[in-house]
């Protein structure tokens, strides 16, 4: 098994689910991680596929940054008007205001993706992981 090809259909895979996910499922890796994948691979043939939940593995903390906001946040500066002021961290209103601003789930998914390059080494270990027991 070609380790490059499962890294990069994984890479593929995840950059696809932080696209299309939805604000709930954004809110819950924020909040508490969670990001799982599961590979299936003929030859050189690999489907990769990202879940939400089940079981913890080593993709389970991208994204996880507690319900803070990303550092996109800070930078903001003259645009706070459009992003609103989040309520307090922690609270119920923090949620729905996240689920209802389309600006904090932008900045959300451009966080994820940036993480999901940044973390290259744990998707490969990840892919390591699967091949050890795939092999």
């Amino acid at each position: 098994m070609n380790q490059e090809i499962i890294l990069e259909s994984l890479t593929r895979a995840l950059d696809n689910w932080i696209r299309h996910a939805s604000a709930e499922q954004l809110w819950q890796v924020h909040q508490v991680g969670g990001l799982g994948a599961s590979i299936h691979a003929e030859g050189d043939i690999v489907q990769a596929r990202v879940t939400l939940g089940g079981p913890r593995n080593v993709l389970s903390d991208i994204g996880k940054t507690d319900g803070r906001l990303p550092v996109t946040e800070a930078f903001l500066g003259k645009l706070i008007a459009a992003w609103g002021t989040p309520p307090p961290q922690g609270s119920p209103e923090r949620e729905q205001w996240f689920l209802s601003n389309e600006l904090a789930q932008t900045h959300a998914r451009q966080y994820l993706m940036a993480e999901v390059s940044e973390k290259r080494n744990v998707l490969a270990r990840f892919v390591e992981d699967w091949i050890a027991r795939n092999g």
